[in-house]
């Protein structure tokens, strides 16, 4: 725990708190749970969530040795993809009829995913470029 690192506390809160946010009204009364399209949408985040934040936790916490490529991504570039899918869902949400506190706390948890893994892609040094 000594050694864990700033940007893995934030996509394991931003996890956190994006699946968190599907418990919470999202429209109206509905929260991101419903069984339309937008409920979907909802479950969808909540995967996000689910994936980022719990796989950063059984990496830091399980000692759980995921791959190093998952569909030909590393994890920070897995972590951006998913957290700008969350953010699109979420934010969109956003500009329906009466948006609640639970698309607030998904976009901007989304966005904390996106930041946490921008910042470690920048921390870590890149391979130098090979030859074709």
């Amino acid at each position: 725990m000594d050694n864990l690192k700033t940007t893995q506390i934030m996509a394991m809160i931003g996890g956190a708190v994006l699946l968190l946010s599907t418990f919470l009204d999202w429209r109206g009364p509905f929260n991101g749970w419903e069984t339309d399209f937008f409920g979907l949408q909802g479950i969808f985040v909540a995967l996000i969530g689910l994936a980022v934040g719990g796989g950063v936790a059984a990496q830091a916490f399980g000692g759980v040795t995921l791959p190093d490529r998952i569909l030909g991504l590393n994890h920070d570039q897995l972590h951006l993809t998913l957290g700008f899918a969350a953010f699109l869902i979420t934010f969109g949400q956003q500009f329906g009829d009466s948006p609640e506190i639970g698309v607030l706390l998904g976009w901007v948890s989304a966005a904390v995913i996106i930041a946490s893994a921008i910042m470690n892609m920048r921390e870590e040094p890149s391979a130098p470029p090979t030859q074709f």
